[in-house]
């Protein structure tokens, strides 16, 4: 997931040189969260917006789109055989190509914040930069309308959580699971997403999202006391190299029927994520003798689910 691809930094350039036009201190140095927006280690996101795992989720973002209002996606798919020499069926043989397509519709999301001099200037008394504290908070909530966009979708729009992906039952809930139970459940999971793609490299899961207390659960519980301390966490990690696991709150989110872990792929031919707009800050603007206001928009469209086994779904956890 490219920075560039969440946020407009051309954007983010033209409002430190409107908030040096106005004469604020420290444009520079933190204005716009330079080393969050510049640096590419997810991570730093990661620390600072523990919750927001989506942003760490490896799907990707395309910017594809710009201004329409709504996206379509094209899926070639090959259909046919070849027959026996000599059959003189009038369809023998015959290999044809036909097409999927799917769309979603784009919405635009628009915030602004709007302070005065004596703001700027009791907040410079405690070492405040108030248009850096306001555009840190923008970033934020943006990033939280993306984590919730792409978890759990908008406006009747699936996110990754209420795809309708193939599910299965968990064994038990956490508090009254074992740990030998967690692990047959989470690797039955694995093993069931990669059965329905029969392997194929594109769309075998390589991630595990699952809520928060589920995710704890297997990061202390001691899968064999007899066998040391491994945790179900370390033996997954072990058996399955290639997948990564993580926690988010979406996965127990109020909005569905059941607690949700996922086992998906990131691969861009199975799914990305549509924010043909990203988040663009506008330049800080003088709206009166002493009022300022600076706004910021995003044109976001959702999950564009490419192919319907990429996730499988273990509910009840």
């Amino acid at each position: 997931m490219k920075i560039g691809h969440l946020y407009n930094l051309e954007s983010v350039q033209s409002f430190i040189d409107s908030g040096k036009r106005s004469g604020f201190q420290d444009s520079d140095s933190g204005i716009v969260l330079a080393r969050n927006l510049t640096a590419v280690d997810p991570k730093i996101f990661e620390k600072k917006y523990p919750e927001l795992s989506f942003i760490n989720s490896g799907i990707q973002i395309d910017n594809t789109g710009g201004y329409a209002r709504r996206i379509q996606s094209l899926r070639i798919l090959e259909q046919g055989e070849f027959a026996d020499a000599g059959d003189e069926s009038d369809d023998k043989g015959k290999i044809s190509l036909s097409a999927e397509d799917s769309f979603l519709k784009v919405f635009v999301k628009e915030a602004h914040s709007k302070w005065t001099d004596d703001d700027i200037k009791e907040s410079a008394m405690q070492n405040i930069n108030l248009p850096q504290r306001y555009l840190q908070t923008h970033t934020k909530i943006y990033n939280r309308l993306v984590d919730s966009i792409g978890y759990l979708g908008h406006n009747s729009q699936v996110g990754l959580l209420n795809a309708g992906f193939s599910s299965a039952a968990a064994t038990a809930a956490i508090g009254t699971i074992t740990a030998l139970e967690l692990y047959s459940d989470i690797s039955g999971l694995i093993n069931a997403q990669w059965n329905g793609v029969n392997n194929v490299p594109e769309y075998k899961a390589n991630r595990v999202v699952m809520p928060i207390d589920a995710y704890n659960a297997a990061t202390t519980l001691i899968l064999n006391t007899a066998a040391g301390s491994s945790t179900v966490m370390k033996a997954l990690r072990d058996n399955y190299p290639g997948v990564e696991f993580m926690s988010s709150v979406k996965a127990s989110d109020s909005s569905l029927a059941a607690t949700v872990t996922c086992a998906y792929t990131n691969h861009e031919d199975a799914m990305k994520m549509r924010i043909p707009v990203p988040l663009t800050i506008g330049e800080i603007i003088k709206i009166g003798s002493f009022d300022f206001q600076v706004d910021s928009k995003a044109r976001i469209a959702g999950l564009d689910i490419l192919e319907s086994t990429a996730g499988y779904y273990l509910t009840g956890l």
